[in-house]
């Protein structure tokens, strides 16, 4: 019982993730590039701060992501060998959806493509 409710949350987990993440990845490239208020905007001294954050933001959204992947990958190596990658696959389908509600010319903005 405390297995499936311990799997219920990962994937729960794994799911808001996958939703926060495309949006959390422009963040932390933005705040690393030094742009943290935008592209028409010179942040000056306060640029090392940004970057700072951007390194921090990166690591807690690793420690927030990774874990919960390899133990779902881990879960679903042991039903079955060909399912390992299910989970990083969902992942990936989610933010591609969120991406694309966002819309892919406002999202390239954030990385100053567009």
């Amino acid at each position: 019982m405390l297995k499936k409710i311990k799997s219920i949350i990962s994937v729960i987990w794994a799911v808001l993730m996958g939703i926060a993440t495309p949006v959390w990845i422009a963040i932390i490239y933005m705040d690393i590039t030094g742009h943290a208020k935008g592209y028409g905007y010179d942040l000056g001294s306060e640029k090392d701060i940004s970057i700072a954050m951007g390194v921090f933001e990166l690591i807690f959204w690793i420690l927030a992501v990774c874990p919960v992947l390899v133990s779902l990958c881990k879960k679903m190596y042991s039903k079955d060998k060909r399912l390992c990658l299910l989970p990083v696959l969902g992942f990936v389908i989610i933010g591609a959806v969120v991406i694309c509600m966002i819309g892919w010319n406002e999202y390239l903005k954030c990385f100053g493509v567009v």
